[in-house]
């Protein structure tokens, strides 16, 4: 074959050897990940960005790497990421530690490992307060990316008896043989922001919030 075709065609046979890497790296990622381009969310874009950026040798041959423009193409279709989000029913005394591993695996690769135990310890006090006083709820983990951070929520809802005094306890002057007033405290101090919507005898839904700056 004359020189000057297989310079012509080897761009394009580049770029479709890149795609090919591409789709066979998505089959490694769990089956529900597998769908139309631009599907992935936040976390897999990331995380699979991050794989495939430190190893060049999935996208490229020798002496012509693959833009990572056209990398990015390649895996979400150019169509930005969804915000991610997971729901939790709490109902044993298992489903708080499932909640925090979650909450570690959501959180890696975008906070640092000392707040990703931060997050996790929280969520997983939000958890247990509800196992413990509400005996059944719901959590919700969210996280999306803004311009400049990557941001965290957790959401804490139950239908239980409430929290009386609540204003007192995060004062820090209430002491209860439970050590809810501890707990609520404590979690306060690991996130940015935390709301707490709590009346006796209708439940209790809390609101958590951490940002993590882009490096």
């Amino acid at each position: 074959m004359p020189t000057t075709v297989l310079q012509a065609i080897e761009p394009v046979m580049h770029e479709a050897l890149a795609v090919a890497a591409a789709r066979s790296v998505f089959r490694t990622l769990p089956a529900w990940v597998n769908q139309s381009p631009g599907s992935l969310d936040v976390v897999e874009v990331r995380e699979l960005l991050a794989q495939l950026e430190t190893s060049g040798r999935l996208f490229a041959t020798p002496g012509r790497p693959l833009p990572l423009q056209k990398l990015r193409a390649a895996i979400t279709g150019g169509a930005p990421a969804r915000a991610t989000e997971q729901h939790f029913s709490i109902v044993t005394d298992s489903d708080v530690l499932v909640v925090q591993r979650a909450t570690q695996a959501l959180t890696r690769g975008f906070f640092g490992l000392t707040d990703c135990v931060r997050l996790a310890t929280a969520v997983s006090e939000l958890a247990r307060n509800i196992y413990m006083y509400a005996k059944t709820g719901k959590v919700t983990l969210r996280l999306s990316e803004e311009v400049a951070h990557f941001f965290f929520e957790v959401t804490a809802v139950d239908q239980g008896p409430g929290i009386a005094h609540l204003d007192v306890i995060l004062s820090g002057a209430y002491r209860s043989r439970t050590g809810l007033g501890r707990g609520l405290i404590g979690t306060r101090a690991l996130l940015d922001a935390m709301v707490i919507d709590s009346r006796p005898g209708q439940g209790t839904r809390i609101t958590g919030q951490r940002r993590a700056r882009k490096a």
